[in-house]
């Protein structure tokens, strides 16, 4: 449990981060994400084994896969905040959790107690009272955001279950691929390099592969159906307490609610 811990710290740090950026001024996210990589790129490198086998064959093409579903996610991501506004992107991503859930349960025999059920059940309800549906204007990017979203949760417990177990390469493969898929999209798309943009990248990089490993390491004891949703909750209700503390949020009768309810979700995903 105290990996999940770690992971959310890490995912509500990386949100703050790009929350203290965007203030600075409009800047272009790839050059951010493309330093982002390459640093989580090469820490996954200098964490391998010195000794390694030849890659499985299921672990590289995954691996592949994977890195294009990072990056996808965030372009998608940042097109739907565009399109339908930050507070249903976010509350769509979160919900999006339900996919990993239901891979779990039916593809991989996990189990879930009634009270477990009803956290789930609780945390999605938080989540769409999240969200604001009257913003709601691209019914399709809506859905793809859903869709990578989720499969990119996803494919962290499909790794567990079918790879070879060997994590650090895992994760090293995931960032590389992300890396050039990112540069390729930055040259193709003959965006600039802000040299500022870059240093974010960096210091980005370390909390997001750390997120990455810190998740994974928390899937060897806590079973993926309870893990996504209690992680889901718990960066929310950091998110939270960030926003009061740091970004002074005028809080009201809308939120207190939300949070009534992310927090009762929270004791019944530990029960």
């Amino acid at each position: 449990m105290i990996w999940l811990g770690f992971s959310v710290l890490c995912s509500v740090l990386i949100a703050n981060f790009l929350m203290l950026v965007g203030r600075k001024g409009k800047i272009s996210m790839l050059p951010i994400f493309l330093g982002n990589y390459f640093v989580a790129s090469i820490f996954s490198y200098l964490s391998l084994p010195k000794l390694i086998a030849p890659v499985p064959v299921f672990d590289l093409t995954f691996g592949l896969v994977t890195g294009a579903l990072f990056l996808a996610n965030f372009w998608v991501y940042q097109k739907c905040i565009v399109v339908n506004g930050l507070s249903l992107s976010v509350g769509v991503m979160r919900i999006a959790m339900i996919i990993p859930v239901i891979i779990s349960l039916f593809a991989f025999r996990e189990s879930l107690s009634l009270l477990n059920m009803a956290g789930i059940a609780l945390g999605l309800t938080a989540f769409v009272l999240k969200s604001e549906p009257k913003s709601l204007h691209n019914l399709l990017w809506i859905l793809a955001l859903f869709a990578i979203s989720g499969l990119t949760d996803a494919s962290m417990k499909i790794f567990k279950e079918l790879g070879s177990g060997n994590e650090a390469l895992f994760v090293y493969l995931i960032f590389s691929s992300a890396f050039i898929y990112t540069l390729l999209a930055i040259i193709l798309g003959r965006i600039r390099f802000p040299v500022m943009a870059i240093v974010y990248g960096f210091i980005l990089g370390f909390p997001n592969r750390l997120s990455t490993v810190f998740f994974l390491n928390g899937l060897d004891s806590v079973p993926a159906a309870i893990a996504y949703p209690l992680v889901a909750v718990m960066i929310v209700v950091g998110s939270i307490i960030s926003d009061i503390v740091l970004w002074k949020k005028q809080v009201n009768r809308g939120d207190v609610l939300l949070w009534a309810l992310l927090i009762f979700s929270l004791i019944m995903l530990n029960l």
